[in-house]
């Protein structure tokens, strides 16, 4: 993974760019890199970013997830620590002009611009003790360590910071949504950035209180509601809170549909059954969410209300099929929708919080770029499917062009 760097004087400009990828390559080398993002294509090309993490297998091996996007499609690889390198080497600066790189002390924001000159920024970050990449202690290379406080509260973690045996499958699923988050917020953070979460049908609240400890550091004035119907879980979340001694989490009695959301940077909603997902849709764009996460639970709405073409009459006759095609069809009408509206999104399997054995989840991310050909695609499933309409597209009606009638 060796790089020979010219002796030669060089200008701020120069060492810049050397400095950065000497900080690099010492972090592959160290294992003290956590994650990177590459943007800003500097020619035409079809990857617009790369968003690079590290993962630790079950042997607690650590390798590093490459995840190309050209702003509709995704295409995942995994590299070694000294392929890796090697492969950001390969993109920065030639043809990505920006990287945000997240050591576990330090973070780095590089950047060539237009005149051919580099700039480079670093910041100093607190790094967890769980944190270090050590080879005896790989398997403890969590987001979220075990002896967060917020988890020995809520009964994942033993008071001795060890997770309890009993919570393992909970415990890998915050870790897994963490992720998924960072991916999503990952080029957010600016100085002195405010950042509100709102998080609909918190539940028991293990995610809302993950998002805050996750978040907490990142942003200079954090604000996470949790909105929940049932007033006992409100109660025990708000009792949580006053034990940690945290003030910019709190808890709220309502349904998604009945609470007032006038605005939001990022909003969340897993598990909200049947059209409560579309509820959660419908306030995050109104209130023109930066980012929505949701994972959407059971699909009555459009089941009940389309109508299979003849040549899928023989396949959609079955009810296990019908109901799993409603589910991939109601889906594929929401992320339409958010494409239709300015949102780049993703859609991908996910392990349920519910110990159901899959799930979807889906992302988004606003740019403000509506694509017409997503709304083309809307209204053709809703034409072959003879449905009037799918709940997401009435409620937005304001918003959304209204198809030729069916």
């Amino acid at each position: 993974m060796g790089v020979v760097y010219d002796k030669t004087p060089m200008t701020s400009s120069e060492a810049n760019k050397t400095l950065f990828f000497q900080a690099l390559e010492s972090s592959f080398r160290d294992q003290s890199f956590c994650k990177a993002t590459l943007s800003n294509p500097s020619q035409e090309q079809r990857w617009k970013r790369i968003v690079i993490n590290t993962f630790t297998d079950s042997k607690g091996n650590v390798h590093v997830s490459f995840e190309y996007s050209d702003g509709r499609q995704v295409e995942r690889k995994n590299y070694s620590l000294e392929q890796s390198f090697s492969e950001i080497a390969s993109w920065i600066p030639l043809r990505m002009r920006n990287a945000f790189v997240k050591l576990s002390h330090e973070e780095l924001t590089f950047e060539a611009t237009d005149h051919g000159s580099y700039r480079l920024k670093r910041r100093e970050v607190s790094a967890p003790a769980s944190s270090a990449h050590t080879t005896h202690n790989r398997q403890k290379n969590y987001l979220i360590s075990t002896d967060s406080p917020f988890l020995i509260e809520l009964g994942i973690a033993s008071k001795a910071g060890e997770v309890r045996r009993d919570r393992h499958d909970k415990f890998r699923q915050i870790q897994k949504f963490a992720e998924i988050i960072l991916d999503l917020v990952s080029e957010s953070t600016r100085p002195n950035e405010e950042f509100s979460i709102v998080d609909f049908g918190s539940g028991k609240h293990y995610l809302t209180f993950a998002l805050h400890h996750l978040l907490q550091d990142r942003y200079k004035a954090l604000s996470v509601t949790g909105v929940e119907q049932r007033p006992e879980l409100v109660e025990f979340g708000q009792e949580v809170v006053r034990t940690l001694g945290l003030s910019n989490l709190h808890f709220t009695a309502g349904s998604i549909a009945s609470h007032p959301l006038e605005s939001a940077d990022l909003v969340v909603a897993l598990h909200a059954c049947n059209t409560a997902t579309d509820d959660a849709l419908a306030k995050a764009i109104r209130a023109k969410a930066r980012y929505i996460c949701v994972a959407p639970c059971c699909h009555a709405y459009v089941r009940q209300h389309c109508t299979a073409s003849d040549d899928l009459k023989g396949m959609l006759r079955h009810g296990i099929i019908a109901e799993r095609f409603a589910e991939g069809l109601t889906d594929s009408l929401r992320v339409l929708t958010l494409e239709a509206l300015g949102y780049q999104t993703k859609l991908f399997e996910f392990i349920s919080l519910e110990h159901t054995a899959k799930n979807v989840m889906i992302t988004a991310r606003y740019t403000g770029q509506k694509r017409s050909a997503s709304l083309e695609m809307l209204h053709g499933l809703q034409s072959k499917f003879c449905l009037s309409d799918f709940y997401l597209d009435r409620i937005l009606s304001d918003l959304l062009p209204l198809s030729a009638p069916v």
